[in-house]
């Protein structure tokens, strides 16, 4: 029998010594007695010369022995040898996405996924190596190439369960790259194989899937779609979807909570593989937080299919306080930029001829302008509230205009823009634009050529300030989709109103945050109380990038205010309408609803980040044939190896050469130590459980006479 450490077979020569003190003569002290005719066995003992003694037959003596045979056989870690069941590089991949949370098997799909792993490696050829992959949004590397099979099994428990779309393609794609360093190499995926993006990628290696899962666990609904809807009346409505991921109908319940509190309930009846929509309208007016849950229809109902993935069952969703926004247009008129405008939602528009401004400014209600648009003209005095100036025609406090570019081009843009969110001027064509030189309070959103920008934001003397550089009419934006969110993205920054994101997250999708006015910085807290604070990049920067978005829930973002920062600008610098000479404006009135008020500087940001994917939620095992299909076919030790071009060399068998797997024999050998030492401590206590014994034999024997 083969032994992993032989050294240790040393410890056999502590059985000599438990002969030894077997045969050692006891040392006993003298004492003075009346008789020794009780004692005479003894005294032959001491009477005697030598030091030795004879063995005695002895049980307790032979299962002494046999325990440090054992304990010595134990620790040289015998085993036996059987042919391996893996390659000597192993590459594992757990799969660690939102489905692989369900409950059709138990504790979860992760956690059997897991244990299979750790009992696959018992097919590892002795001395092989592991790799362990963690496959979620991205892929993450737990252990790297180690021999060391506990510290495999310690990574491998270390693997949490993730609420994102799984992502097995860049798995993948790291595994081949671990894989093609070794002339033996496997890769094992331990997944249920419910793919919501199937992969592509080809490895230069076999691949074996350890499917989880029950093959009929495709009970799932989930919640698809959560959005808050404003009317031109201001009133909120709820639309809700929810899918039916599962081959029968179910009856669910819908509950809407705000603020821990039950504003609605319905039960709703999905068919199979199809959808049902919820609307409920009159939201109360304080409720700022929606907390949508899916449950049972009938918790009383025990016979019904329970749902296997919960994470799905749950959606949030942040309502911006409704106010209307006043916004005032300067200028000649521009049919494109008032269209664009009066999309704008919660916002009612205004407009004024540049020779009526500013005596036609003041508005009869007493309140100041949210926004004030100049479009080819600049004031005198520029008025203290935001302000978005379009095609300055001459320098001012809004930048100096130093001359006209004729077709500019548009330079790089920042990814991290957040009033480019969602904009593509790829295919932007400007006429004309103004050559402005960027003023010191202001930050470059699209630059244009030679260092001119074509559009700048920033705060001046307190006031959110945005200049344009040319005439929306002047270029063929007014004729894509970016113009619209465009205007949106800046009329928000402008207003304060694109703090936060208007729409749930997807995990792990970065969020750029926008600082508010006199903030130099953000602390986010996460759903578990996680906090984190994050600094702009450069000193002064617009806006900050937070990325740790793995949770589902709500996140609150609270602004780090600078030492020596004043408050609200709008609440200290802004004047009241009565100080100025002019009378009241008026113009057209948009029709649309919605957006809320200018945020407080001082006030916490909040956006939600919901699963949302009818995919992943889409639970039912796939076939392990999608996985397989992207490795190599599987080489069979012992097999012939594929004929070949004449004169080409045979391409070698990494089977061949693979070492045998090895199961040692330590958990019989601790059955036997156990064993030996209850019967070792018997025999030494042999009268006490003798006594034991018969006193409980006795009183059952006292109990069955007394019963009959």
């Amino acid at each position: 029998m083969p032994f992993a450490t032989p050294l240790a077979l040393l410890g056999l020569v502590f059985v000599p010594a438990v002969v030894a003190m077997y045969l050692l003569r006891l040392r006993r002290t003298e004492t003075i007695v009346p008789s020794t005719l009780l004692w005479q066995r003894l005294a032959a003992d001491v009477e005697a010369n030598a030091p030795w003694q004879r063995l005695r037959r002895s049980l307790l003596f032979l299962v002494q022995l046999l325990l440090v045979a054992i304990v010595a056989f134990l620790a040289a870690r015998p085993f036996v040898e059987r042919p391996a069941g893996l390659a000597r590089d192993l590459v594992l991949i757990v799969d660690t996405s939102a489905s692989m949370a369900a409950t059709d098997v138990q504790p979860d799909r992760l956690g059997a996924a897991k244990q299979a792993a750790i009992e696959a490696l018992k097919d590892l050829p002795s001395g092989g190596k592991v790799s362990v992959i963690e496959a979620g949004r991205t892929a993450r590397i737990v252990a790297t190439g180690t021999s060391d099979l506990g510290r495999v099994r310690q990574a491998i428990e270390s693997i949490r369960p993730t609420v994102s779309r799984g992502d097995l393609g860049d798995a993948l794609a790291l595994a081949q790259q671990l894989a093609i360093q070794s002339g033996d190499a496997e890769v094992l995926v331990a997944t249920d194989a419910a793919l919501a993006v199937p992969p592509t990628t080809k490895v230069d290696a076999p691949i074996r899937v350890l499917r989880v899962g029950d093959a009929k666990g495709s009970r799932n609904q989930a919640i698809v779609a959560l959005a808050v809807r404003t009317s031109p009346t201001l009133t909120r409505s709820v639309f809700i979807s929810v899918a039916n991921l599962d081959l029968e109908s179910a009856t669910r319940r819908v509950e809407v909570w705000s603020d821990d509190r039950l504003l609605e309930t319905r039960t709703i009846v999905v068919d199979a593989q199809a959808r049902a929509d919820v609307i409920i309208d009159d939201v109360p007016s304080d409720a700022s937080i929606l907390d949508v849950r899916l449950v049972a229809g009938d918790a009383a109902d025990t016979s019904a299919r329970p749902d296997l993935l919960a994470i799905d069952d749950r959606a949030w969703a942040v309502i911006p306080p409704v106010r209307q926004r006043n916004i005032l247009v300067v200028g000649a008129g521009d049919p494109y930029l008032e269209t664009a405008l009066s999309y704008l939602p919660n916002s009612r528009l205004f407009g004024l001829k540049p020779d009526e401004y500013p005596a036609g400014a003041v508005r009869k209600d007493g309140t100041a302008w949210d926004l004030i648009i100049f479009e080819g003209t600049v004031p005198a005095t520029l008025p203290a509230t935001p302000i978005l100036a379009i095609a300055p025609p001459k320098s001012s406090g809004l930048g100096e205009v130093v001359g006209m570019l004729t077709n500019p081009g548009i330079a790089t843009l920042g990814t991290d823009e957040p009033i480019l969110r969602y904009v593509d001027l790829s295919t932007t064509h400007i006429a004309t634009a103004q050559q402005l030189t960027l003023p010191a309070w202001a930050r470059t959103v699209i630059p244009g050529p030679k260092g001119a920008p074509l559009l700048y934001s920033g705060v001046r003397a307190g006031m959110p300030t945005a200049v344009l550089a040319f005439e929306p009419r002047q270029s063929d934006l007014p004729l894509q989709v970016a113009f619209p969110i465009l205007l949106a993205n800046l009329t928000g920054e402008l207003l304060g109103g694109s703090a936060a994101p208007t729409t749930a997250l997807k995990p792990g999708d970065p969020v750029v945050l926008t600082l508010p006015a006199g903030a130099s910085g953000l602390h986010v807290v996460a759903p578990d109380g996680r906090a984190v604070d994050l600094m702009p990049g450069a000193a002064g920067g617009p806006s900050v990038t937070y990325t740790q978005t793995d949770q589902l829930g709500i996140y609150v973002a609270t602004p780090i205010v600078a030492p020596g920062a004043s408050g609200s600008p709008g609440a200290t610098t802004r004047p009241s309408p009565s100080a100025t000479n002019a009378s009241a404006g008026s113009g057209i009135v948009s029709p649309s609803g919605g957006i809320g008020e200018g945020l407080d500087p001082s006030a916490a940001i909040r956006f939600a980040v919901d699963l949302f994917d009818v995919d992943e939620s889409a639970i039912a095992p796939g076939p392990n044939r999608v996985l397989e299909d992207l490795g190599k076919a599987r080489t069979v030790a012992g097999a012939s190896a594929a004929p070949v071009a004449s004169g080409a060399p045979a391409a070698a068998d990494p089977a061949a050469g693979r070492p045998n797997a090895r199961d040692e024999l330590w958990i019989p050998i601790v059955l036997l130590v156990l064993v030996g030492l209850c019967v070792e401590w018997s025999l030494y206590h042999r009268d006490a459980v003798l006594r034991a014994w018969r006193g409980l034999t006795g009183r059952l024997r006292r109990g069955d006479r007394s019963a009959s």
